[in-house]
């Protein structure tokens, strides 16, 4: 049998790859089998349990199914769906189900949707995506009887795939990306992904295409300019319309640390103390990636001797040389838009970085660590140019922030170079859609 899969020209290899391919879904539906039950006690799968279960759930027909993994990919599953119900022809509906793996996923898709219920262009339905293991699958696609399935990203669920096949259900992926890591296992199973891939994929850069190729096969994969360039306008909300405002005092620069890791801390409260020692009249925002960090930092800063107040109670405005730990969600592009230097975290340390282009949308050239490698898509051209500036530690941090501070950059200016940037890489959405469209006008009339 061995040699038998080592030679290519045999007529019984597709016979042997099919058996090998039963065989591997039958022990991963026996491991799903197994896994469930354990699950249950996880309080993070936990949430959503009868939806991702099947016990709760909207019955299709879907004529799309697109699936996110978690908030990022959400967020352009909305932008996708936002810009379908644009470009939809005239007395078009399309009834959606849009579902994501966390609870951050499934409530992104929640908020960016909201404008669309009352759309008699879509209808929409939000949940939890259910368990891959097979049967369950089985269940969900006869359930939901969507004519055409979208993955974000990279969702190669073995189940999911299988099942859309089985049942004629096309499956493209759009934006997708595929690390070495994932492609070295990937590329393992390339006979599996071959037979049951995504019939589609547009990847976002010529490696990541590459790699896709090896693994689907090369006639599937087309490279596109990245969905998430779209996500940037540059432009963003008034400084002044900001409840923000209301707590910085007039003249005070505002330094913003936005998504500080728990992996950086340390590293954060050394520039912190050195920001005030050198800038006492400055105020600084300080946004942990992970809410529950919050209080962390107000144990340590007022252990420090340090002025601090939560977000959640502070009443403006603050006195200069206070630090404002932000405890709520959903402020920090408004801080971005008022802050007179930034820095993004999770790129201090090993982290791989966050979302650095956020602040740019708002004219203010941000500060990062050199461990960016999530955002590596973005380009290194972007530091080249000096719309963003790149660090190596704590210490030359504080002198790259405290030096913009001093600067005070013109923030249409920054703006104008940011136009510039991403005039020759947005429009990945609007090329993505027009395929969707075609593909389900193939499938079937509206």
């Amino acid at each position: 049998m061995a040699c038998l899969v080592r030679l290519p020209s045999s007529g019984l290899l597709p016979l042997v790859d099919l058996t090998l391919i039963k065989l591997l879904l039958f022990l991963y539906n026996i491991a799903w089998a197994g896994a469930i039950p354990l699950l249950k006690r996880s309080s993070r799968v936990a949430l959503g349990w009868e939806q991702r279960t099947l016990r709760q759930a909207s019955p299709g027909p879907f004529d799309i199914w697109i699936q996110a993994a978690s908030g990022g990919e959400s967020l352009l599953s909305v932008m996708v769906l936002d810009n379908l119900a644009a470009t939809l022809p005239p007395a078009t509906k399309l009834r959606v189900l849009a579902t994501s793996g966390t609870k951050q996923g499934v409530d992104s898709l929640n908020r960016g949707l909201t404008r669309h219920r009352e759309d008699a262009r879509l209808e929409l339905t939000v949940t939890f995506f259910p368990f891959d293991a097979p049967q369950v699958m089985e269940k969900a696609f006869a359930l939901f009887a969507p004519k055409l399935a979208i993955i974000v990203e990279t969702e190669l669920w073995p189940g999911f795939l299988v099942t859309a096949k089985r049942r004629n259900v096309p499956v493209l992926l759009i934006n997708g990306r595929m690390s070495k890591k994932s492609f070295r296992s990937y590329r393992r199973f390339r006979r599996f992904f071959r037979q049951y891939g995504p019939e589609r994929v547009w990847a976002i850069s010529a490696a990541d295409g590459t790699r896709f190729a090896k693994v689907l096969g090369g006639e599937r994969v087309e490279v596109i300019n990245n969905l998430k360039f779209d996500r940037v306008t540059a432009g963003g909300t008034s400084p002044a319309n900001t409840a923000i405002a209301e707590l910085l005092p007039a003249q005070a620069p505002f330094v913003l640390l936005g998504s500080v890791r728990r992996q950086e801390e340390e590293k954060i409260f050394r520039a912190i103390t050195a920001i005030l020692d050198q800038r006492p009249d400055v105020i600084i925002g300080l946004f942990p990636k992970h809410i529950e960090r919050a209080g962390h930092w107000l144990s340590l800063l007022h252990q420090a001797g340090i002025d601090v107040v939560e977000r959640s109670v502070a009443r403006g405005p603050c006195s200069p040389g206070t630090v404002i730990v932000w405890d709520l969600f959903g402020e920090l592009a408004g801080a971005y838009a008022l802050a007179t230097a930034a820095f993004v975290g999770g790129s201090l340390v090993k982290l791989g970085g966050q979302n650095f282009l956020e602040p740019l949308a708002f004219g203010l050239r941000p500060v990062i660590g050199r461990h960016w490698h999530n955002f590596a898509w973005v380009g290194r051209e972007i530091v080249d140019c000096g719309l963003v500036q790149e660090v190596a530690d704590e210490t030359e941090l504080v002198t790259v922030l405290l030096a913009a501070v001093e600067a005070g950059d013109s923030r249409e200016e920054v703006l104008e170079q940011v136009r510039g940037f991403l005039a020759s890489r947005q429009g990945g959405t609007s090329q993505v859609c027009r395929h969707i469209i075609d593909k389900l006008h193939g499938l079937t009339a509206y």
